[in-house]
Parts: structure tokens; C-alpha cells; sequence
């Protein structure tokens, strides 16, 4: 969502009280936050505003979505009670230079009010706040690291490929997101949406699983926790990389809370659509539907141009010249995925692999010899493709299971659910991930995640 948009449209509403020695107007800016249904939803909006005698105030905030959403069947679900939604509290001393002071998660099962307490008021004789009053709604837990999460989406184009098999119609170009740790957002910047608005909406990509295809009227609503065009955070030189391939027919974001976690902890993420993805949009609006059979040589030849393409970036690319750290590159894949394990063995660029309920495992007899991290659910078909490839593994390797997950556990399924049986594994994956990265990459110690959800742990 672009603040800028919808600014020009805002209605401004007004609170005087009588604190930190004169008038403090609050403000609220009313963005066009739809109806989600056919209950009634409350704006975000401040509920109170109190001064402490040291002059510390304090800020309440409310509002509410709508939990009654229209099923197919005409009964009405209530589906948002166990997402989240994300307030911004902004400050000012003169109404016209503005400063971020926090973005807070509530979860929209509490009605009780949302409270921020600023310190920095202190010693001010006069202070101003606003709240955007959009419902940002997401699916997903704060990211744990201690970067805010930057993204933007490029096209690549392969000049190598003339890939006529790659979607329909024929192109050899391709899109892929970034997202990287960057600098905290400032004043009216929004979390974008969580995936492509258009695939978002696209009822046919729910019908293909069998999924309700109301999905494709909430979806578009959620966003995610990353900022569009984030500068690069400045407190650290160069960032390690991870590859991310999708399984199909999904698309480069089926599993992007666990980029935004990884984001989060410092790595900028990389994530192509191959060719069998469901289907990917350009920005001059074409959208082209993948070849969904699997393609194996395909993926091998997008990571081997990303990788070629990342020395370009590194050496002349205006956002990240400099910037990547290419001794440090790891690679991760989702089910079909489990081919960058054969990616990471063929290519000396990748120091690492983590393999996300992996199949289509290609590894030969002598095995990977690079540190290895590959994650099962307790009830998985895929568990002796990978325990042949950890006994194969001599040195660095870790292979385990995750107690009460299942496939989709891993992807950013297990937190649009209507039951929240995802998220506690969902959890204790991203800790694994970010272990192993920071292990096998960073070079940092680390004690192995005590997550009770991780099972079954076997390590060489």
C-alpha cells in the first residue's frame, strides 16, 4: 500500500487535552480501510492520552476488524481472530517534521486496548501523534532479528536462455524478490502486502489446491512485516545471502514469513519464480502462467545466473555495490526445492544448504560435503530420501523432524489457517533456520534451538 496515495484523501479528525502544559492535538489520518465483511470494523484511532508527573506519556489505542467473513456456503466464519493486526505511533513537535516511534502487533482476538508508553516526551513542552487508522492485518509473528526487512522485485533477464518452454506466452525473463535487512522505516511508511495483489486475487490459485476460494478476497488485505525500498542497514559492511527456491506450482513468496525472519537476522534473501511457478506478473502487467511439470535443469540454470549476477550487483548495482558478502552465500529449497542440494554440491559460490520437507533429492553416492540441515515432519513419505542423503553427509550435518507439523508447516500456510495448529513448528523452523545460517555462514556459536517442537535430532 502506497501512503502517498492516499493521503491526498485523508480525513482528519481531532483530540485536544489539556496535558504537558497546553493543547496536544492527536491526530488520526483515515486511509480508506475497507469493510472486511459484513461486520462492522473500527478504525485504528487513540482511545486516551495520559501525562505521568515525570512527563512520560502515555498512548491507548483501538479499533477492530471485521471477524465476520462470508463463507461460500453463505454462513459467516470468523477468520481474522487469530491474525494479527499493526498499529503505527508517530510523533511530531510542529506538525510537520514527523518521526516513526513504533509499529505494535496486536492480535485481533483481544479487544482490550493497545497501549504505547513514550519516554521520550520528557522534558518537551509540547508533543503531537498520529495513527494511520488503516486495518494492516498480516498473518505473521514479528520477525525476531534486529533488522527491519527491506523488499523490492526485479526482472531478470537471462540473455543466455532463450527459454521458450519457460511460461506461457515464451519469455526469458523472470521475476525475483529481494529482501534484505534495512534501516528502520520512517514517518508514514506501510508494510506492503504479503504476495503479488494479482495472484493474491487470482481465484483459479486457490481452486488448484482445493482451497476456499474466499482466499482470494482476504489475501490481497494481508501484508507482511518488510518496507518497499528500505536503504540497506549502515551498521554492518557486507550482508551473507540465501537462495530460496519454491516448490511447484506455487511462486516466490509461498514461504515469505521465513524470508522475513532470515531478512530480519541479517541475510538478503533472494527468491526467483522459475519456470514452473504458478503463475508471475511483470510490471508492465503481462501474466503468464509456468509450465507446472517441474523443471529440475531450470532451476539449476536460475541459480547458476544469480549467482553470476550477484558479482554484477556487488561491483557496480547503485542499492547493493559493495554491500554482499559473496564468500557467504547459502542456499534453501521447499519439497521439489530439495534440488539445491545438488545445486550447492555442483556450485563452489554455495557454502551451505537447508532442505525444507525435501524431495526430488539428486545428490550422488559421494554425497554433499558441505554443511547440510534437512527438516521432516514427524509423518513424512520424504523420510528416508532424506536420511539417505544425512548418512551420506560426514561432517556438519543435521537432519530432524518437526513434532506436529506437516508439509505445509513450512510455507506460509501455517499461518492463514483457520486453527492456529501451525505455529508453534512454524516457529521452531525459523529458529532452526536461523541457527544454521548463523552457524554455517556467520561462523557465530550458537547452542542448538531448545524449540520442544524440534524431534529426533541426528547430527555428524
Amino acid at each position: 500500500m502506497n501512503t502517498k496515495d492516499h493521503l491526498a484523501a485523508c480525513h482528519v479528525f481531532s483530540r485536544t487535552t489539556r496535558h504537558l502544559g497546553q493543547a496536544t492535538l492527536v491526530l488520526g489520518l483515515w486511509l480508506g480501510s475497507p469493510d472486511m465483511g459484513n461486520g462492522h470494523p473500527l478504525p485504528h484511532q487513540f482511545s486516551g492520552i495520559n501525562a505521568a508527573p515525570d512527563r512520560t506519556v502515555t498512548l491507548s489505542l483501538s479499533g477492530s476488524v471485521s471477524n465476520l467473513i462470508p463463507s461460500l456456503s453463505g454462513t459467516i466464519l470468523s477468520q481474522f481472530n487469530q491474525m494479527f493486526d499493526l498499529y503505527t505511533v508517530e510523533a511530531s513537535p510542529d506538525l510537520v517534521d514527523w518521526t516513526r516511534l513504533a509499529m505494535l502487533l496486536r492480535t485481533n482476538n483481544d479487544p482490550g486496548p493497545l497501549f504505547f508508553q513514550d519516554t521520550n516526551a520528557v522534558g518537551l513542552s509540547h508533543r503531537f501523534y498520529r495513527t494511520h487508522t488503516n486495518h494492516l492485518i498480516t498473518m505473521f509473528p514479528k520477525p525476531t532479528g534486529p533488522f527491519a526487512v527491506g523488499t523490492f522485485n526485479r526482472v531478470m533477464i537471462d540473455p543466455a536462455r532463450t527459454n521458450h518452454y519457460r511460461y506461457s506466452p515464451a519469455t526469458n525473463a523472470f521475476m525475483v524478490t529481494f529482501l534484505y535487512p534495512g534501516r528502520a522505516p520512517g514517518a508514514g511508511a506501510l508494510p506492503v502486502p504479503k504476495m503479488n495483489q494479482r495472484l493474491a486475487a487470482d481465484t483459479s490459485y486457490y481452486s488448484l489446491g482445493g482451497a476456499d476460494t474466499r482466499w482470494a478476497i482476504l489475501t490481497p488485505r494481508f501484508v507482511g512485516h518488510r518496507f518497499s525500498d528500505l536503504p540497506l542497514a549502515a551498521n554492518q559492511e557486507r550482508f551473507p545471502i540465501l537462495l530460496f527456491s519454491h516448490c511447484p506450482p506455487t511462486h516466490r513468496d509461498f514461504s515469505s514469513q521465513i524470508a522475513e525472519e532470515l531478512a530480519s537476522h541479517g541475510y538478503v534473501v533472494i527468491a526467483p519464480d522459475h519456470s514452473d511457478c504458478f503463475k508471475t506478473e511483470f510490471p508492465d502487467g503481462r501474466y503468464l502462467t509456468g509450465n507446472w511439470a517441474g523443471d529440475s535443469d531450470g532451476r539449476f540454470k536460475d541459480f547458476q545466473f544469480l549467482l553470476d549476477e550477484l558479482e554484477r550487483l556487488n561491483a557496480s548495482d547503485p542499492f547493493f555495490a559493495g554491500r554482499l558478502d559473496l564468500d557467504r552465500i547459502g542456499i534453501y529449497g521447499l519439497i521439489y526445492g530439495g534440488m539445491v542440494a545438488e545445486m550447492c554440491r555442483r556450485d563452489d559460490r554455495l557454502k551451505c544448504v537447508a532442505l525444507l520437507e525435501a524431495e526430488n533429492l539428486q545428490v550422488p553416492a559421494a554425497g554433499l560435503q558441505k554443511p547440510l540441515l534437512t527438516m521432516n515432519h514427524a509423518g513424512s513419505p520424504r523420510l528416508a530420501q532424506n536420511q539417505a542423503l544425512f548418512n551420506k553427509a560426514t561432517t556438519n550435518a543435521i537432519w530432524l523432524q518437526v513434532s506436529g507439523a506437516d508439509p505445509h508447516t513450512f510455507s506460509d500456510l501455517a499461518w492463514g489457517t483457520q486453527v492456529p495448529w501451525g505455529r508453534q513448528p512454524a516457529l521452531a523452523i525459523d529458529a532452526c533456520l536461523v541457527w544454521f545460517f548463523d552457524t554455517y555462514l556467520k561462523g557465530e556459536e550458537k547452542s542448538f534451538p531448545t524449540n520442544q517442537e524440534l524431534i529426533n535430532v541426528n547430527r555428524k
